[in-house]
């Protein structure tokens, strides 16, 4: 009997060949005529396997599109043109279009949470117009686009901070909260003849016309699009929502000296705070920096210059907060997450502020409080026009 039910159960019945497999690396989610437009960019195995980072005779992505009134029947009819079985488990990154990000996302974000296969934490991007037309441009020297745009992301985060990097997961817990305000980065097309990104001869340029690059957050009011931000306005949102990991800050003085700071760390903390029947923001920021490039006159290591720099940083954060801040008033966005915190903190008062939230926020004073700690000023003790100055003057 052991041998015989050996003989029936060995082997893999509902198996699925690789081969039978389209891996997405990136879909994109347009609106059109009351329909949902889904893109899929699917690796291309032999090409993936066989082309340099250079590129070669054949594209590393096909992509292709379906329509529906739902986006569960635009993926069911992808069947009828698509040979391979879609599979998102490797999708790096998500494109929703301006018509659809206008629309709602509300749909895109129950069928993702209703799909064993698909994965929450995909990141998400929104694109300055048609998700599919961005979704058939390579990115030199990257193979596979949907890898490079989540890796542009993570760079980004990495050493400038200008963009959150969001994925499904992130956005869902933030427009389904009190606050219900979500940033999400936007990504354009820079340069001339942006048709040319969708051919492999790409690969065979030092350099290409045009770019994909990320220009913008879009804001989000619950599942709706309801404005945009721009690169200086995002970066206060980063610095107010403690996203800070590391960034760049540069300064021009009054006799047209340059110092540039990188900041290698910062803890950012924002606390609503109550006075009476009104609330205001208070914000405490602590920033180690160092600084990386000057062409000051002065004794930079000086007591007093070293104070003057640190100076220098502390009104140029405040400056990009208080944009950020400004922004988040205009558009009546919740980006800092201070219903949240209200809620938490005092649920009687949240209960009477709620109906009227937005315009709570309208008239809300912040009050920011930066301390930046220098902790080097580089291998060199004076700059090098201070050197350059010394020199002419005979100094030793």
């Amino acid at each position: 009997m052991i041998l015989c039910l050996g003989v029936f159960i060995a082997g893999c019945g509902n198996r699925t060949e690789l081969n039978d497999l389209g891996i997405t690396t990136a879909t994109g989610f347009d609106r059109k005529d009351g329909r949902w437009d889904i893109t899929y960019q699917i690796i291309v195995p032999p090409a993936t396997s066989t082309m340099g980072s250079s590129g070669g005779s054949q594209a590393s992505v096909t992509t292709f599109s379906s329509q529906g009134k739902t986006i569960r029947e635009a993926v069911a009819k992808s069947s009828v043109e698509n040979p391979k079985r879609l599979y998102f488990a490797h999708t790096n990154v998500m494109l929703i279009g301006q018509e659809a990000s206008k629309y709602g996302i509300a749909e895109i974000m129950d069928d993702y949470y209703r799909n064993v296969n698909a994965r929450e934490t995909v990141k998400v991007i929104i694109a300055d117009g048609e998700a599919r037309d961005y979704l058939k441009k390579l990115i030199p020297p990257e193979k596979q686009p949907g890898r490079a745009l989540s890796e542009i992301l993570e760079r980004n985060n990495e050493r400038g901070s200008f963009y959150p990097v969001m994925n499904l997961h992130e956005i869902a817990l933030k427009i389904t909260s009190d606050s219900g305000a979500a940033g999400i980065p936007i990504v354009t097309v820079n340069g001339q003849n942006p048709g040319k990104l969708e051919s492999i001869d790409i690969f065979k340029q030092t350099t290409t016309p045009s770019k994909l690059r990320l220009d913008g957050l879009s804001v989000f009011n619950k599942d709706k699009e309801i404005g945009k931000l721009n690169q200086r306005e995002s970066m206060g949102i980063s610095w107010l929502t403690d996203r800070i990991n590391k960034t760049n800050l540069s300064y021009e003085g009054g006799h047209g000296e340059i110092n540039s700071f990188f900041v290698r760390k910062a803890k950012v903390k924002v606390m609503p705070i109550k006075s009476g029947s009104h609330y205001s923001v208070h914000v405490r920021a602590k920033v180690e920096a160092e600084l990386d490039e000057s062409t000051s006159k002065k004794n930079i290591v000086s007591t007093d210059n070293v104070n003057e720099l640190q100076d220098q940083a502390e009104q140029l954060i405040k400056s990009q907060m208080q944009l950020g801040w400004n922004a988040s008033q205009r558009l009546h966005a919740d980006m800092l997450g201070l219903a949240n915190k209200i809620h938490q903190r005092h649920p009687k008062d949240w209960k009477a502020l709620k109906n009227n939230w937005p315009q709570v926020l309208a008239q809300m004073d912040i009050d920011i409080n930066v301390d930046v700690s220098l902790k080097r000023v580089g291998l060199l003790q004076d700059s090098f026009s201070r050197l350059l100055q010394k020199e002419s003057e005979g100094e030793h």
